[in-house]
């Protein structure tokens, strides 16, 4: 699957966006309560970009396979966190390309299919934990073949 011309053009502009944050980042990652405010602010433009199929990684869970059951998309990695990660990577390569910036977001803000009971139990857990989603699925009983992958590759 390829992001359509639309796609691309919103990647870019985010892309553009995010490059202008990074004094910004730079200026706040060192003090904890400005860069946690920092990411809460940023991080839903990585959820308007990812919200199509292009950034679903086709995984899902165990729970979620069964018929009728309600799902949802859960980023295994928070925006917040992913932002974070994003944002330190931009500033260590600012002039990175749009196709390099597809694959870091693609890697770091992906989603895998979930049961709503699941992400409801997920969200809970990892809050105010730093933890990232997928270290939680086990403990949370979430069984998703394939992750273990695609996270050893982080």
């Amino acid at each position: 699957m390829e992001l359509t011309p639309k796609q691309l053009i919103r990647v870019e502009e985010t892309l553009k966006d995010f490059i202008c944050l990074i004094p910004r980042y730079q200026e706040v990652k060192d003090n904890k309560e400005l860069y946690d405010m920092f990411l809460s602010r940023n991080r839903n433009p990585l959820f308007d970009l990812t919200n199509t199929k292009f950034w679903d990684t086709g995984l899902i869970s165990e729970s979620a396979k069964v018929k009728g059951i309600k799902t949802v998309k859960d980023h295994y990695i928070q925006r917040k966190i992913a932002m974070g990660i994003i944002m330190e990577k931009l500033s260590e390569n600012p002039t990175i390309s749009v196709n390099d910036f597809v694959l870091l977001c693609k890697k770091y803000a992906s989603t895998v299919t979930i049961t709503n009971e699941e992400h409801t139990k997920v969200t809970t857990m990892a809050k105010n934990t730093g933890l990232r989603n997928y270290e939680l699925y086990e403990t949370c009983d979430i069984s998703i073949v394939g992750l273990k992958d695609l996270i050893s590759n982080l």
